[in-house]
């Protein structure tokens, strides 16, 4: 109790007082695991859990409070992903006896070796430009294409196409945001490029 009352404040002050001179030009408040690669001019608000398994964030993505990312695998450009969302969310073993970790996972004792490993799930990706409303839930494992809107409250349970539009639990294909033309010539722009989006954007 009293080694996680110390690591909470540490935390804390290295977001109050290192943050800003390490990550000049974002506005982050929440705590950063060591190996995580940032783009630049992030916003990520306070109170957003960040599992050690992402490896990147990328630049221009905002990130609203309370969002907990577990098990994904990186977050593109210019993601907007509101409050309160859960990303890369573990599914638990459905084929044994018990769901609880208590039977499968060595730590508790109840087991001699784990039969049923977590950390082997692949991690979600979520690619640039995504829009990831309030309280949706992404499971692990998926792939959120480039452009696609994930509505409020969705539970996204499958892999997500590029550009479409989907809602619901769980969450199915509302409609595409532009023609098949349109997201062809969409999916070859480079979101490491400001200028190629900008000239999209008087297309």
């Amino acid at each position: 109790m009293i080694r996680y009352f110390f690591g909470q404040r540490l935390r804390k002050i290295q977001i109050s007082f290192l943050y800003s001179y390490k990550y000049r030009g974002s506005f982050i408040l929440s705590y950063i695991p060591k190996r995580l690669s940032l783009g630049s001019s992030l916003i990520i608000e306070e109170n957003v859990e960040i599992s050690e398994k992402i490896n990147s964030i990328g630049k221009g993505t905002y990130i609203g409070s309370g969002t907990v990312i577990g098990n994904c695998d990186s977050i593109g450009n210019y993601c907007s992903i509101s409050k309160d969302a859960k990303i890369g969310m573990s599914n638990h073993p459905l084929h044994f006896v018990s769901t609880s970790p208590r039977f499968y996972l060595s730590k508790y004792g109840k087991v001699k070796n784990d039969l049923y490993n977590h950390s082997q799930i692949k991690g979600s990706v979520i690619e640039d430009d995504v829009l990831i409303s309030s309280n949706a839930v992404i499971m692990e494992g998926l792939r959120i294409g480039q452009g696609s809107v994930i509505g409020a409250g969705a539970i996204v349970t499958k892999d997500v196409d590029p550009y479409s539009i989907v809602t619901g639990v769980p969450a199915k294909l509302v409609r595409f945001r532009f023609s098949e033309k349109k997201i062809e010539k969409l999916m070859k722009l480079n979101f490491d490029d400001d200028d190629q989006i900008l000239n999209q954007l008087n297309s």
